[in-house]
């Protein structure tokens, strides 16, 4: 793996959620903190938090 490949497995975009849909290479738009189910925006593609 390169290094920049490694890279991308460690993104933070700072004031999003940013948590991966399980299965999925989607993550949640929404922003950090938020209530509720987890949102990406583009698919507009739902799914409720961890044990929730």
């Amino acid at each position: 793996m390169t290094a920049a490949a490694a890279e991308t497995f460690r993104t933070h975009i700072p004031s999003l959620c940013w948590v991966a849909r399980p299965g999925d290479v989607r993550r949640c738009t929404e922003h950090e903190g938020h209530d509720g189910d987890h949102y990406h925006a583009y698919s507009r593609t739902q799914w409720p938090p961890p044990g929730g």
